[in-house]
């Protein structure tokens, strides 16, 4: 019985003194194949120089898209014009001129226009001014009248103000802008009414210079009476 023991613990030591061989065999060959990753230090400099090697990808800025839609809004539209069968010719839209709309006037507009621009030109030292827009007749810094033309009607604006309103803010120094009254020429009875109004501004322009002669003369005649009691002083 003895020696039985004897035996099976020689038996159990040999099992286990194998098993450890193979487990440790086993150990050694995955140390083989495994790569172990150790953490490694990185300096400031480094990591500096890392984010500098990152790529930078463009990203679009949505102020510019925006800049660049309004832009192309702000074109002006275009209009297509069929020169022949085979080609096909864009032109920008742009405003007509005022000569250009006056050509496409119906002949009794053109009679209005004509009929008042004859009667601004009889007031004595009347100025013209014309650009592609309008036409201005003037004497002096006094509009006698602005002519327009709009959708096919000839219009008129009027700077008509109050002689004595305007003499006040004259001697009071004070700029003021005044808003035209606006006479669509579209009858016989308005273009009676537009050369009404070119003499109520010939009027106001005349009493206006009357004004400022009287208020010369005074002042001449205060300074001389200045003067005469000046000398009489003496």
């Amino acid at each position: 019985m003895y020696v039985a023991l004897i035996v099976f613990m020689v038996l159990a030591g040999v099992v286990s003194v194998f098993a450890l061989c193979v487990i440790i065999a086993d150990m050694v060959k995955g140390k083989g194949t495994q790569t172990v990753a150790v953490a490694q230090p990185v300096s400031a400099t480094q990591t500096a120089s890392r984010e500098e090697e990152q790529p930078v990808f463009p990203v679009a800025a949505p102020a510019a898209e925006e800049s660049a839609v309004a832009d192309a809004e702000e074109q002006p539209s275009r209009e297509v014009v069929v020169a022949d069968e085979n080609a096909v010719v864009f032109s920008a839209g742009e405003r007509q001129t005022l000569d250009q709309q006056y050509g496409a006037l119906e002949e009794e507009y053109k009679d209005y226009y004509t009929q008042i621009v004859n009667y601004a030109l009889t007031k004595p030292n009347v100025k013209k001014i014309k650009n592609d827009r309008y036409e201005e007749y003037k004497i002096g810094n006094t509009r006698l009248v602005r002519l327009l033309i709009k959708k096919g009607i000839v219009v008129c604006e009027f700077i008509l103000v109050n002689s004595d309103f305007k003499n006040f803010i004259s001697d009071n120094k004070v700029r003021i802008k005044h808003a035209p009254t606006v006479l669509r020429v579209e009858s016989e009875g308005a273009l009676e009414i537009a050369k009404n109004s070119i003499d109520i501004a010939f009027r106001a322009f005349e009493e206006e210079r009357e004004y400022k002669r009287q208020k010369r003369n005074e002042k001449r005649r205060k300074a001389r009476e200045l003067a005469e009691q000046a000398a009489e002083s003496k």
